[in-house]
């Protein structure tokens, strides 16, 4: 391996998984930052959980032994939400790589301690209909508070939205989704916490082809959350990031 040559391209060229170049190159470069999610608290693991299920993707090569997570945000919309997700991968020792296509931010996170995190509270299929996979969430009954109130806090950021007032607060908050499994288990989640919430129909969608449902959760039960819930959507609305 030559000065200046990086791991990866190494990889590729001798045509190798990427965890074996690391390993023999491990006394010649800079050892490859592991994340650490002991370092994070509940609420922000759950929350990392809720981006995923909002608008991520895992995504493993086994050719070149990779491990990545991917989310996507809008660009102009989500600036302050996607610093707030790097600033928690940072808190547990990794960066995050950013790519701007169009009007869309994607993030990823190369890991595997991540990956298998992921697939221990989602499981994720993939459907006749559409290239996108349908996430079901798994043992929600063992969920604690704290992880499942981070939870809607990043599954609002990612796929929601916090309905403004006019004085400049806020009314309940929606998340849509065309998966009637994930649905149902939002809704059951948010009764084991106490929160009223309601079904709509997206008519914004194709409701006769696929439809999409709206999980709205009242204001009454977003008052009862609103000092634990992490969401810089509902932050916004209290004078917080990314408030205009």
């Amino acid at each position: 391996m030559g000065s200046g040559q990086s791991v990866r391209s190494v990889a590729a060229e001798l045509q190798i998984p990427l965890s074996t170049a690391y390993y023999h190159a491990r006394s010649v470069c800079l050892k490859h930052p592991v994340l650490n999610l002991k370092a994070l608290q509940e609420k922000e693991l759950g929350y990392l959980l809720g981006v995923y299920v909002g608008d991520g993707s895992l995504i493993r090569h086994k050719a070149r032994g990779e491990y990545m997570l991917k989310i996507a945000f809008d660009r102009s919309k989500d600036a302050d939400i996607i610093e707030f997700v790097a600033a928690m991968f940072r808190k547990a020792g990794k960066q995050v790589t950013r790519t701007n296509w169009r009007s869309v931010t994607f993030l990823r996170i190369w890991s595997k301690p991540l990956y298998d995190f992921i697939q221990t509270y989602v499981l994720s299929l993939p459907t006749i209909t559409s290239n996108r996979h349908m996430k079901i969430l798994l043992r929600t009954e063992k969920w604690n508070i704290e992880f499942a109130i981070g939870f809607l806090g990043g599954l609002i950021d990612s796929d929601g939205h916090v309905m403004r007032t006019k004085s400049g607060g806020h009314f309940g908050a929606g998340v849509t989704t065309s998966s009637t499994s994930l649905r149902d288990q939002l809704q059951n989640l948010c009764s084991s916490l106490g929160l009223t919430t309601t079904i709509r129909i997206d008519k914004r969608g194709t409701p006769n082809v696929r439809p999409r449902y709206m999980i709205y959760i009242t204001s009454d039960s977003m008052r009862k959350i609103c000092s634990e819930i992490p969401s810089i959507k509902h932050q916004r609305l209290h004078g917080g990031p990314g408030r205009t």
